[in-house]
């Protein structure tokens, strides 16, 4: 009985070092020792922080984030603006003194032998060629990592499910409406232009949408390109489309032209524009938050 118990926890420990070895792109070796003062070096790693309570001693975007996510903005009034998440300050970082460095493979992932030099370094495996996890999930995960890291499981768990049942509510909008399979593109538009960015799939807003059972009728699931350009003619083409716009660019004079108002779209007032600016990766609470937008969006549209 001592050595079936003994085999089951080396299969569980296993079992979580492959979610783990998904999950994560690069740790330190004593990444996981209790971690007080964390650097966060994008974004993503920031939001999560805060969505459990933590105050990143340092964060990199730091303006950005507070201007476009605003996401805890009130844990991060102490906390050092480290330069861009492309360069982070690692002088900057060095004088903090961290005991955690948080970052992404997409940004960090070349810098981590200098990084892990100056403190435990952790880079989650995040980016367009994520096996297993779409920008939903791999938020989600992060955020169960970090708070099993951090000794705040609870708080992970609430978070995440604020975001699945923002989720639910907006598939249950879309069930509601008889739009299961139906064409509901997210565009960002390049108005000068008269076209439109089609999102790659695995961004936060592109697995959102997957998740509320309509279809996206522009795909795009490649590893290597962040979005595809769709032409007005393929646009005009679409039967029964609905748009949610991004990029607040309501105000914009394409959308008061003729043009625009001699498309169907336009015509039978099936489009809508989203608050969020923020659209590649985000944590629950940012799924939760666009989410809602979505939700309240197609509740408006005409039917």
């Amino acid at each position: 009985m001592r050595l079936v118990c003994c085999l089951l926890l080396v299969c569980l420990a296993q079992g979580a070092w492959a979610i783990d070895a998904q999950l994560v792109a690069r740790q330190s070796a004593g990444a996981g020792e209790a971690p007080q003062r964390i650097v966060s070096l994008d974004e993503l790693s920031t939001e999560l922080l805060v969505s459990l309570g933590i105050e990143p001693v340092g964060v990199a975007n730091l303006a950005s984030y507070r201007r476009y996510i605003g996401i805890g903005n009130d844990l991060l009034e102490r906390s050092v603006a480290l330069g861009s998440a492309q360069q982070p300050n690692l002088e900057a970082i060095a004088r903090l003194k961290p005991d955690l460095i948080v970052g992404v493979a997409y940004l960090h992932l070349p810098l981590f032998e200098r990084l892990d030099g100056l403190a435990p370094t952790l880079i989650y495996q995040v980016s367009l060629a994520s096996a297993g996890y779409d920008g939903v999930a791999i938020g989600e995960a992060m955020l169960a990592h970090l708070g099993r890291l951090t000794g705040r499981e609870a708080q992970a768990a609430a978070v995440i499910r604020e975001g699945q049942q923002a989720l639910a509510a907006a598939r249950q909008s879309v069930r509601e409406r008889d739009l299961q399979g139906e064409p509901v593109a997210v565009l960002y538009p390049l108005v000068q232009q008269g076209s439109f960015i089609a999102l790659n799939q695995q961004t936060l807003i592109g697995s959102l949408m997957n998740r509320l059972e309509v279809r996206s009728p522009w795909t795009l699931r490649s590893a290597h390109s962040l979005h595809r350009r769709i032409d007005m003619r393929s646009f005009a083409s679409e039967p029964g489309l609905r748009v949610l716009f991004i990029g607040g660019q309501e105000r914009a004079p394409f959308f008061a032209s003729p043009l625009w108002k001699a498309l169907p779209v336009a015509q039978q007032q099936r489009y809508a524009f989203l608050p969020t600016p923020y659209w590649t990766f985000g944590g629950p609470r940012s799924t939760a938050a666009i989410a809602t937008q979505v939700r309240e969006a197609i509740e408006a549209m005409n039917r």
